[in-house]
C-alpha cells in the first residue's frame, strides 16, 4: 500500500478544528460515518496520529492550499496551474489547460501577476483529495486541481466542486464514496470501515463484539457476521 498524504482537515478532541490538513494513508485506522449537522453526512477519519474530516468549505481548502486564491465571488483557484490570464478595466479572466477559464474581479486583476509569480515559487503539493465522478470515488493529486466552485445537488447541502486535469470531480462525503477511494478498508458496519492491518483483536460481549487496533485507544463496533468472516481473514 502506498503511504499517500490525504487532505483533511484536523479535528480536536473538542471538536474544534486544528491546525493540520492531511494525514498518511498509513496510519488511516477507522472511517467512521458522523453526522454533524442536519443534512450533512460526512466521513470522519480516525488516524494513529489524529482525527480529521472531509473538506466542505471553500475556506479549508484555502487554509490548507497557500495557492489556492479566490479570484472572484465563489471561485478558489489553483494559482500555479493558470496557463494565461486576461486582465482589464473591470477585471479579467485566468486559463488552464484545456481553455478551462474562471473569473477574476478588478481587485485581484490588478495584483494577479505578483500572486501567480509567488505561487510559482514554492513547491508542488504533494497530497490527494478523495474525490467523486459519476459516484465512482478515487484519490485524486492535489496539485492537479485547476479551481474550485461550490455544487448544490440538493436543498441545503453545498460541496465543493474540483476542476481537475482529469476531469470535473466533487468531494467525497460518504461512506461508500471512502470504500471506493480505500478498497482494503474492511466494512465493520454500515458506518465503519477499518483498516485490518491495524486491528489488535476483539473484545467479545453478549451484546456484540468491539475491535481494538493497534497504537491507539480508538475501538469501534463490528456486526456479528462480520466478525466471524474478519477472524477468518486474520488466521490466515
Amino acid at each position: 500500500m502506498e503511504n499517500r498524504q490525504i487532505f483533511a482537515p484536523e479535528i480536536l478532541p473538542s471538536g474544534d478544528f486544528g491546525n493540520r490538513y492531511s494525514f498518511f494513508e498509513n496510519d488511516l485506522v477507522c472511517v467512521e460515518r458522523w453526522i454533524p449537522k442536519s443534512n450533512y453526512e460526512i466521513p470522519f477519519f480516525i488516524t494513529t496520529d489524529g482525527n480529521f474530516t472531509a473538506p466542505t468549505t471553500h475556506g479549508e481548502f484555502a487554509d490548507g492550499f497557500p495557492d489556492f486564491i479566490s479570484l472572484d465571488s465563489g471561485n478558489l483557484v489553483n494559482l500555479k496551474n493558470v496557463s494565461r490570464a486576461e486582465t482589464g478595466e473591470y477585471g479579467g479572466k485566468v486559463y488552464f489547460r484545456g481553455d478551462k477559464h474562471t473569473s477574476v474581479n478588478k481587485l485581484n486583476s490588478a495584483v494577479l501577476t505578483e500572486l501567480i509569480e509567488a505561487a510559482n515559487k514554492r513547491p508542488d503539493d504533494q497530497r490527494f483529495v478523495i474525490g467523486t465522478c459519476n459516484s465512482k470515488a478515487g484519490l485524486y493529486p492535489a496539485k492537479d486541481i485547476f479551481f474550485l466552485d461550490m455544487w448544490d445537488p440538493k436543498k441545503n447541502y453545498h460541496v465543493p466542486r474540483l476542476y481537475h486535469a482529469g476531469g470535473l470531480y466533487v468531494v467525497a462525503l460518504t461512506i461508500r464514496h471512502c470504500q471506493g477511494a480505500f478498497p482494503y478498508l474492511y466494512p465493520a458496519t454500515p458506518g465503519h470501515l477499518i483498516n485490518v492491518s491495524k486491528v489488535a483483536g476483539f473484545e467479545e460481549h453478549s451484546f456484540g463484539a468491539i475491535v481494538r487496533f493497534k497504537d491507539t485507544d480508538y475501538t469501534c463496533p463490528i456486526s456479528k457476521p462480520k466478525h466471524r468472516a474478519l477472524k477468518k481473514i486474520l488466521r490466515k
